[in-house]
């Protein structure tokens, strides 16, 4: 099925048997087997019993509670881990030379991914204006292999990224959307709003990946492990905000899914409203779910467990 997403004030879940049974202000929506679900996501309005929580972790079906903006505050997951792992984990880490190549090999993935996503971009939208940008992005990902320095290659990460982004105009229609460039917190127009709220979306898909791997998240490579981030998720997500969120946005938006009335605009940011938000996962769950060509006939959410398994075969080098 996917995961559930229970976000609106009175909504509900508990157990009846073998199923969860869902509600809204008291009057039942549903009824679903707990082992058809991937996950649960909870708002701060929305309630679940003891009994449920229960049920999903002995399963080891995560449990993740998030803010408005979709950020994930905190899960209930069974995870993997062992002090083998984590002590192996800390040793690569920490290694100098390992940390370069890991660093390489996920920061390469990401700006080939940028490259890839305009190139299809180039077939339906103006090729001549998109040219050159994939051509520096080509360059750049070409450079990756001979940096032995982490700033190093966090400034041709950075520089990418500017290329990248530079070609929205191209991709987007302008007379519906406004776009002056990537702002990242807090989001002050409608696709920076929804590139922010699909990375949160992208941050619990592998946060589940690591834990279900058996990695610890607090101990990463890339990202700095100084406490305030989970490190090796954002190391993680690097691998997949182009081929998944920023692709799924660019649908969204293509296809007229959302409108620019459907975002709350503040002195502060801006922000998708609710009933947007539940437009949103609607569709994501449809498109994270549907099995696709490219994929060899899985889903993205398979695909994004799998490359985090192949990654953590860095462990055993």
């Amino acid at each position: 099925m996917g995961m559930l997403y229970l976000l609106s004030a009175g909504s509900s879940a508990r157990k009846v048997g073998p199923r969860i049974v869902i509600e809204k202000d008291g009057e039942i929506i549903g009824r679903l087997p707990v082992r058809s679900i991937d996950g649960v996501v909870l708002g701060k309005n929305a309630n679940i019993t003891t009994a449920v929580i229960f049920e999903l972790l002995e399963l080891s079906i995560p449990v993740i509670y998030i803010d408005e903006y979709g950020k994930m505050l905190g899960n209930l997951c069974n995870e993997k881990q062992s002090a083998a792992r984590l002590l192996r984990q800390i040793e690569i880490f920490r290694d100098a030379n390992k940390q370069i190549a890991l660093t390489q090999e996920i920061i390469a993935e990401k700006i080939n991914n940028q490259h890839n996503l305009l190139k299809q971009y180039a077939k339906t939208k103006d090729a001549d204006k998109l040219a050159n940008k994939i051509k520096r992005l080509k360059i750049q990902a070409e450079k990756i292999p001979a940096l032995t320095d982490l700033d190093e290659i966090r400034g041709v990460e950075g520089l990418s990224s500017k290329i990248y982004f530079s070609a929205f105009p191209e991709l987007i229609d302008l007379t519906r959307w406004n776009w002056k460039g990537r702002v990242q917190h807090p989001a002050t127009d409608p696709i920076n709003a929804l590139l922010n709220y699909g990375y949160a979306f992208l941050e619990r898909e592998v946060r589940i990946a690591v834990a279900l791997a058996g990695f610890d998240a607090r101990i990463g490579f890339f990202h700095s492990n100084d406490g305030r981030k989970d490190a090796l998720v954002f190391d993680l997500m690097e691998l997949f905000r182009q081929p998944v969120i920023d692709r799924f946005v660019l649908n969204v938006l293509n296809r007229k899914m959302l409108s620019p009335d459907d975002f709350q605009k503040t002195k502060e940011d801006c922000r998708l409203n609710f009933e947007a938000q539940k437009v949103w996962c609607n569709r994501y769950e449809e498109y994270m779910s549907r099995a696709y060509k490219e994929y060899d006939g899985k889903n993205t959410r398979d695909v994004i467990c799998e490359r985090v398994k192949t990654f953590g075969e860095c462990l055993r080098r």
